[in-house]
């Protein structure tokens, strides 16, 4: 299962649309683009009135999530820009200085750009400097679309900029002016609606331009994240200091409790994720998954109010097959502590609020206090060594790598690291590293479309995973072979992916890549360097293992429950059905198995061993003898 959160991607991209200028693109431009690009100019003002701008700072107020904010945007011909918003706990600053491109997370953390997150910064600049309108069209191209929707009251021009994401603008057949504007940021589709134009002040001697005064952002299914922005100043052809387009001071919010830029912790590897003991605001330490996945920490929403954590404001974030509701807060502390004061401990952090424990807490029979994501991760050097249940964090300022594995370029995919794997030495792509997953391989939707995979897909399970916003049904099986780097293994376990929402479902990369490879390894996580260290350890050439009883046990309250019994495994034939409630294993009450031993009980041991299972169903009890097997 995963617990991949995606909540802050949701605030970043709304935010990074706030105040983008209505506007297209050229390099090519059809006749009849031309015209409807030709009226727009005169519709606001004329070309002068546009062209006359080489620079400008915009500042809009922001109304989102519950919360007020606001936003500001600077922007200079013909490439650069920069913006900074800030929303309740959150402040988030990005630039783009004409080459390099860079953000910071919800703690400050300074992320310096790099494959699709470089071109969709490259795009924004492109669109908010107006370079459609340039003479040259900007080096991007412009066209008219067919838009069922759009009938006779609109033209839409589908707009290319040389780098980056197509978006479309709905030209008004009366007005001439742009209603609203659509793009997509993976699979998340967003849609602008342009409302109250205005002229806007101008240079002395200069013609006003008409622009929107209220632009409301939407991401269409996730209505709890709607923005609402109200430009409240417009400074045309200001002088900007070239520093506003580069990264500020980096904020340290880190500090070694034992030994200057490093610390060792332990960590419990449970069901294939990593537990670590963390204390929020001094209070106990409780138990925290740790993921590469999620894209912000995450406290959960009973623990928040147990330990009396504040929370503002209300948004949807993505899981890993839907989306849920969140809310933000801001931490004094986080500590991780390990063995004789050894640990780390991170002040002022912004973090979201969610329900994670009523998902998670069945699967692995605990609660979970929360999820350490990103805003955490992307501070250290991170050390993963499976084998030993250590956790390694190092300060990348001053890290050498020293170990005997492999360098694999890594990018950073939003807040989550992204390398390059193949699948039978055929089907490429670009595999999000999620140590928030206990899955082989889980291929998107897209991916296995476009590839036709599951047609290929033989033998084939149907499984229920899980992981935050519920449960979802995928495909599970076996393919040939897997490689990155130098490393490769044979039949690896594959899960396709059907959801049509959430991270599974994302069309930018291929898949996500979980624990049951990752383990094989000693994985390094360097991410201010885009490398990722792999040094093969003690699993590396053992081969991907699935459920030999087929049946898969949940825990609510003291009760423990079948809550999957896959077709044909030795659980269907011994009579097993979803719902049962299981008593006791081998003669050993349910309740005193330490979840862990219990699935290796059921789940690890070699063919033909025999466990017996004592169930109750409509208050009837009674026992069978499960005979394990190799189902896939």
């Amino acid at each position: 299962m995963s617990c991949h959160v995606s909540l802050a991607r949701a605030l970043s991209v709304a935010a990074a649309l706030v105040l983008t200028s209505t506007t297209l693109a050229r390099a090519e431009i059809t006749p009849d683009a031309a015209k409807v690009v030709a009226r727009y100019l005169d519709a606001v003002g004329g070309a002068d009135a546009v062209r006359g701008v080489h620079s400008s700072h915009v500042k809009a107020t922001v109304l989102a999530f519950g919360l007020t904010g606001t936003t500001e945007v600077w922007a200079r011909n013909p490439d650069r820009r920069a913006t900074r918003t800030e929303i309740g706990p959150f402040k988030l600053l990005g630039g783009f200085d004409g080459t390099s491109g860079w953000r910071t997370d919800p703690t400050g953390k300074i992320a310096v750009l790099d494959g699709k997150d470089l071109e969709d910064t490259k795009a924004e600049s492109y669109f908010e400097n107006d370079r459609w309108l340039a003479i040259d069209q900007g080096g991007g191209k412009v066209g008219v679309v067919a838009e069922p929707e759009a009938g006779k009251d609109y033209t839409v021009l589908e707009v290319t900029p040389p780098a980056g994401r197509q978006r479309r603008f709905w030209m008004n057949a009366t007005t001439g002016l742009v209603d609203k504007s659509t793009s997509k940021q993976d699979q998340m589709q967003l849609v602008s609606t342009f409302s109250d134009y205005r002229p806007a002040p101008a240079s002395p001697g200069a013609r006003p331009r008409l622009m929107p005064y209220t632009q409301l952002t939407q991401i269409v299914g996730m209505p709890a994240n709607d923005l609402k922005a109200t430009m409240i100043l417009f400074e045309p052809n200001v002088t900007i200091d070239d520093a506003v387009f580069q990264p500020p001071a980096q904020t340290e919010i880190v500090t070694y409790l034992k030994t200057p830029g490093v610390a060792h912790l332990p960590f419990d590897y449970r069901n294939r994720h990593v537990w670590l003991r963390a204390s929020v605001n001094g209070q106990p330490p409780a138990d925290f998954i740790y993921d590469t996945g999620a894209s912000v920490t995450v406290i959960d929403s009973a623990y928040a109010a147990k330990i009396g954590l504040v929370s503002e404001g209300a948004l949807q974030s993505q899981g890993a097959g839907s989306a849920g509701s969140a809310s933000l807060s801001k931490l004094k502390t986080l500590r991780v502590e390990g063995a004789e004061g050894d640990g780390v401990e991170l002040k002022d952090q912004s973090v979201a609020i969610l329900s994670v424990n009523p998902f998670l807490a069945p699967f692995f029979w605990r609660d979970c206090a929360g999820i350490v994501g990103y805003d955490f991760t992307a501070r250290f050097v991170n050390e993963i060594d499976f084998d030993h249940s250590q956790l390694v964090l190092r300060d990348p300022k001053t890290f050498k790598y020293v170990g005997k594995g492999t360098a694999v370029p890594m990018r950073v995919a939003g807040t989550v690291p992204v390398i390059t794997m193949k699948i039978d030495d055929q089907y490429e792509g670009e595999f999000r590293l999620d140590v928030g997953s206990s899955s082989a391989v889980d291929l998107h939707t897209p991916f296995v479309k476009r590839h036709g995979l599951r047609e290929k897909a033989k033998p084939a399970i149907e499984v229920v995973g899980g992981g935050f916003g519920g449960t979802f049904t995928s495909t599970l099986t076996r393919m040939k072979k897997m490689a990155v780097g130098p490393y490769s293994w044979t039949d690896p376990m594959i899960t396709l992916s059907s959801t049509t929402e959430g991270a599974l479902a994302s069309e930018d990369y291929a898949g996500n890549v979980g624990n049951q490879i990752l383990e094989r390894f000693i994985c390094t996580f360097d991410y201010d360097h885009k490398t990722l260290y792999l040094e093969p350890g003690a699993k590396y050439a053992t081969r991907d293992q699935f459920s030999r009883s087929g049946v898969q046990l949940a825990k609510f309250g003291e009760t423990v429950q079948a809550m999957q019994v896959l077709k044909g495994s030795p659980a269907e034939k011994a009579g097993f059905q979803v719902g049962d409630v299981v008593l006791a294993v081998n003669g050993k009450p349910v309740a005193s198995w330490d979840a862990e031993e219990l699935r290796n009980v059921i789940e690890g041991q070699a063919d033909g061993e025999k466990v017996a299972v004592e169930y109750e169903r409509g208050g009837k009890k009674k026992t069978v003898t499960l005979k394990l097997a190799v189902i896939l």
